[in-house]
This record gives C-alpha cells, sequence and structure tokens, in this order.
C-alpha cells in the first residue's frame, strides 16, 4: 500500500494515518524547545561578553589565549563588513537586529550537526516568524528615514499607474516573507536530512566531509538570510525614495 505523506506532516510533525493518507492534528514542540535552548544559550553569552568587556576596561593589551570576546569578535566581523558595504556609514544603528539574526539562525542551524537533533530553522514556523520580523523592521526603517512619503513607492511614478502598481508592489513585498522563509527551510531541512542518514548507515563515525560541509551550509544560510534582510533595510531607507 502506497503511502501519502503530506507536506504538513513533515513541517509540524505528529501525524495519524488514514484512508487517505497522513493528516495533522497537532503541532511539533521541538522547534519552540531548541529556539528557546538557543535564545537562552545567546543570552548567557552575552552576559558573558559584557562582564569580559568590564573586566578589560582600561586594559591596552588584550589576553594572548581564545576567549569569548574574541569569539564574538570573530563570528560578527565575518558578517559586518558585508552590512557596513550594504548600508553604508550609518550600518551600526541596524546592527542589534541583524546580528540578533545572524547568531540566532547561526547557532540554531549548527544545532542539525548534533546527533539526533533537529535545527529550529528546520521548520518552517520558525523561519516564517523571523521573515514576519525582518518584514516589519524593514518598513518601519522605511517610514522613520522616509515619514509617509515612503509609502509612495507603492503607487508608482504617476497617479495613472496606481491601480497596477499598488498589488504588484504589495506582491513583491509579501513574496519577500515566502523567500526568506523557504529558502532556508529548504535548505536547513535537505541539509539535516543528509547528514541524518550518513549517521545512521555509518554511525558512529559520520565522515568528516560531510559534517565539513554541513558546517559550511549552516554559515551559508545564516549568511544569506542576514544579508537579504540587510539588502531589504537598505532599500527602505535609500534616498531614492
Amino acid at each position: 500500500m502506497k503511502e501519502l505523506v503530506t507536506i504538513g506532516s513533515l513541517i509540524f510533525g505528529e501525524h495519524h494515518e488514514s484512508a487517505e493518507g497522513f493528516w495533522v492534528n497537532a503541532l511539533d514542540p521541538m522547534p519552540v524547545l531548541y529556539s528557546g535552548i538557543v535564545a537562552f544559550i545567546l543570552v548567557l553569552l552575552v552576559i558573558g561578553f559584557n562582564r569580559e568587556i568590564k573586566k578589560r576596561a582600561g586594559e591596552l593589551v588584550p589576553d594572548a589565549g581564545f576567549n569569548l570576546i574574541n569569539f564574538f569578535e570573530l563570528m560578527a566581523s565575518l558578517v559586518m563588513g558585508f552590512f557596513k558595504d550594504i548600508l553604508g556609514h550609518d550600518y551600526r544603528k541596524y546592527l542589534p537586529i541583524l546580528l540578533s539574526l545572524w547568531f540566532f539562525i547561526l547557532l540554531n542551524n549548527l544545532f542539525g550537526l548534533i546527533p539526533f537533533m533537529a535545527p529550529a530553522t528546520a521548520n518552517v514556523n520558525t523561519n516564517a516568524a523571523m521573515a514576519v520580523v525582518v518584514f516589519i523592521a524593514t518598513h518601519y526603517y522605511g517610514v522613520r528615514a522616509h515619514g509617509i512619503k515612503y509609502f509612495k513607492q507603492f503607487l508608482g511614478p504617476v497617479p495613472w499607474l496606481a491601480p497596477l502598481m499598488l498589488p504588484i508592489e504589495l506582491i513583491g513585498h509579501f513574496a519577500r516573507v515566502l523567500s526568506l522563509t523557504v529558502r532556508l527551510f529548504g535548505n536547513m531541512f535537505a541539509d539535516h536530512l543528509v547528514v541524518a542518514i550518513f549517521l545512521f548507515l555509518v554511525a558512529p563515525f559520520v565522515p568528516i566531509a560531510f559534517m565539513t560541509l554541513g558546517v559550511l551550509v549552516c554559515l551559508i544560510q545564516a549568511l544569506i538570510f542576514s544579508i537579504l534582510s540587510t539588502v531589504y533595510f537598505s532599500i527602505a531607507v535609500s534616498e531614492e525614495h
């Protein structure tokens, strides 16, 4: 008997077999749990980072060893150059949300490399929530930079084009949410699935090549989400409005 597994069962987790196949009756709480763990870890790291900064206040020569400050500087430096190039000299005002997205997504992605753990970013709901935050922040920054004139972009260059341009612009902006969500979900779901398959095939000796590839995928997907968010912010605050 050929069984039909819906996309919803893969996304939300729990399902039961019926005459038609499988249907969803509950949400999977694990992505929420993993997201909470990641958020808690990041809070602890930030607290530790602030303590290290206070301890080193006034010190001219940093410690030779690798520590929490070096870790944060290394991970932040991987993306801050992109942020500055895209947003210009005012890029620092957007760092709180962009670096939060970068660290949150990266750490969630890396969770998927731990045996028997699934990254929260392999669940479409987690990614959709982050995409909605980016969507709201984009228009918030646009309004803050341009005032009510920001919404003129939705109406086109001339008034008589407004009935045509408005639905096109709205579809384009809402498509950003779908693009951010599906891109991250698809790549992390596939990456976690591949690593899990090879884990079961050759456990406990997981090939180093696949783990290395998994780390690269985690970095690249977190980078893509962060850079796309940066591009959306840049478009919203650009002087062309």
